[in-house]
């Protein structure tokens, strides 16, 4: 009669095995078959645009996007990633955090601009959002600019306007929060349009003190700068079985300047070097157990610029 017991239990412990075990594989296929129609579906986004485009002295033509979604502002692409994607805009900085290029929902929303950024003659600063998906998505291969070696290989990037090609230098990389708690109850704010003027030299030195590595690339106030941001797993909080205890609200930034009028292409990557004192948010020293160097630094904020908006 006991071992008739055992017996059930056993059972009924393997039924409830098998059961986890389907539904974790499909959860896994599910998740592959999310990736390949993501993929998919950008690769007939990106059929739909001519081969003359990506000329920088060509016109861009991205009518027969624009026809797909009237909200597309621009085309982003970054060399050595799968990072190949339309940009849109929306009134607000919320609609394409879950919504597609179709407009439909999904988790992985869209690559998207600011919603107070011009798309046509751009700010000083112009902000790009995309999710991190961790799968080769979306700006999931950004955070590879962690490492100088990929920054070496990929100092330039292209974000071309419905009007005009352009081409950016990459000037700094570095690592922030979005969470005040997580940095002594500041943000830095390096989302905000108006860097020109007296924002330029503070919003610079900041950056200064951050960026990873010194790429060499020179930078001014009369320069229209680009950022490419998206979440990272740099800041999370991780217990000594490699659990993580706090996933934290960080962000990888990479901040670029346009190549200017006549000026070439080229980098030299040499003069790239790292930084080895690079400014983090509290929590990152917090983590290593490590006393923060910049803890007394002085809060920067931008100077508010009045629009007619």
């Amino acid at each position: 009669m006991k071992k008739r017991k055992m017996g059930v239990l056993q059972v009924v412990i393997l039924v409830i095995l098998v059961i986890v075990f389907i539904f974790s594989s499909s959860l896994v296929i599910k998740h592959f078959i999310d990736i390949k129609n993501n993929r998919d579906y950008y690769e007939q986004i990106q059929n739909l645009v001519p081969d003359e485009t990506e000329k920088v002295e060509q016109k861009p033509d991205y009518s027969s996007v624009v026809k797909v979604n009237t909200d597309t502002v621009g085309w982003v692409k970054v060399p050595n990633t799968n990072i190949d994607y339309p940009v849109v805009q929306f009134s607000n900085n919320d609609y394409y955090l879950n919504h597609d290029f179709d407009k439909k929902y999904n988790y992985r929303g869209a690559i998207f601009m600011d919603y107070r950024n011009n798309p046509t003659e751009f700010d000083a600063n112009t902000i790009i959002y995309g999710h991190n998906c961790y799968d080769k998505t979306m700006f999931s291969e950004l955070d590879q600019y962690e490492k100088i070696d990929f920054y070496k290989k990929t100092p330039v990037f292209e974000y071309n306007s419905l009007e005009q090609n352009y081409k950016w230098k990459i000037y700094a990389v570095f690592i922030t929060n979005a969470d005040a708690s997580e940095d002594n109850g500041y943000v830095f704010n390096y989302i905000y349009p108006y860097m020109d003027g007296e924002n330029f030299d503070g919003f610079i030195d900041e950056v200064n003190k951050r960026r990873l590595y010194v790429t060499g690339v020179d930078i001014n106030d009369d320069d229209k700068m680009l950022v490419l941001s998206t979440c990272v797993r740099t800041l999370d909080t991780v217990n000594k079985y490699g659990k993580t205890t706090y996933r934290a609200d960080a962000r990888l930034v990479v901040l670029a300047r346009a190549v200017r009028p006549g000026e070439s292409e080229e980098v030299d990557v040499s003069k790239a070097y790292i930084n080895k004192n690079p400014k983090y948010p509290q929590l990152w020293y917090d983590n290593k157990n490590i006393e923060n160097p910049f803890k007394n630094d002085k809060k920067w904020y931008p100077q508010e610029v009045v629009t007619n908006e």
